[in-house]
């Protein structure tokens, strides 16, 4: 599966900036708006259990985009979706 680095790891939210490796986004210590990862800070596995368990709720709520939809945002994360 070929998933696009600008595209949070956890979520698949897209991110604002253009990352020219995944090194670089998991280094960057930005923070995702839809579920609130920073990357090269939070463990990945335990934030995307985290995450889901928790209703995939947005973190930063004003800026989720109108008619907004898990389904199709999760196209672009690297997980199986629906999680087991």
């Amino acid at each position: 599966m070929n998933v696009s680095i600008n595209h949070c790891p956890i979520c698949g939210f897209k991110t604002d900036e253009s990352h020219a490796s995944v090194f670089e986004l998991r280094c960057s210590y930005d923070i995702c708006d839809c579920c609130g990862c920073e990357y090269g800070y939070d463990d990945d596995l335990k934030f995307y259990d985290d995450w889901v368990k928790g209703g995939c709720v947005w973190f930063e709520a004003k800026v989720k985009p109108q008619g907004w939809s898990l389904d199709y945002q999760v196209k672009n994360q690297i997980r199986p979706w629906p999680p087991k």
